[in-house]
């Protein structure tokens, strides 16, 4: 088995299972806008990307730069408020998984499509800063291309000076597998948080952190777990 040294997390639906309440915020945000798009459409249009590009479709491409700063904001602090109406804790299994990876010196990263406000919003209520430094959190700052492009992903290997065959990237979007192929994922993990249909995407799917095999970043002479 292949003992991999460095992982890449993606966030929203992946470390943290927010779909349900990025799907209301988005809801309650079209709203005013009088646009009404289905949970099936949302994960084509939405899931994976970043906000700008996300906008621009929405809206045909009709909105100027402050349009969109002030719509994100908008947005992002009806999807904080619901966030906060409920417990906020990482995935199934996660908190484990990430000790796991802390205790076995394994590199690990966060590749956001979030912006600055929620990163900081998750640093502060889920206590990212246990497992991950202020560097290991790449987002959305308007410097590369959105999902299905690699770039994140490029960038944060770079960050933690990660080889691409040696990296496992956990996704949940489709945008965002695409990206980890395109970005040379050593392996790639989907983590289905919310029963979406991956078709014939061939690679493990689970609904727990704790469904990781630790043997994966383990070499071969190491018994221990």
């Amino acid at each position: 088995m292949t003992s991999y040294k460095n992982v890449i997390f993606d966030f929203n639906g992946t470390l943290y299972w927010d779909t349900f309440y990025h799907n209301r915020a988005w809801d309650k945000f079209l709203k005013n806008y009088d646009i009404q798009i289905s949970d099936n459409k949302k994960r084509v249009i939405i899931y994976g990307k970043n906000n700008e590009n996300i906008l621009q479709e929405l809206f045909h491409h009709h909105l100027t730069e402050p349009d969109m700063q002030v719509m994100i904001h908008e947005k992002e602090s009806i999807y904080q408020h619901i966030c906060l109406e409920h417990k906020m804790e990482l995935a199934p299994g996660a908190t484990d998984f990430l000790n796991f990876l802390v205790s076995r010196d394994i590199a690990s990263a966060i590749a956001t499509a979030s912006e600055k406000m929620n990163v900081d919003f998750y640093v502060q209520h889920l206590n990212l800063h246990q497992w991950f430094g202020e560097k290991q959190i790449i987002y959305n700052d308007r410097s590369f291309r959105s999902k299905p492009n690699p770039d994140i992903f490029i960038l944060t290997m770079r960050r933690i000076n990660a080889n691409p065959e040696d990296t496992v990237i956990f996704e949940d979007s489709l945008a965002g597998i695409r990206a980890a192929e395109k970005a040379g994922a050593g392996k790639i993990i989907i983590v289905d948080s919310d029963g979406q249909d991956y078709g014939d995407i061939p690679y493990q799917i689970i609904t727990s952190f704790e469904e990781v095999s630790r043997h994966l970043f383990l070499p071969e002479s190491d018994e221990s777990l």
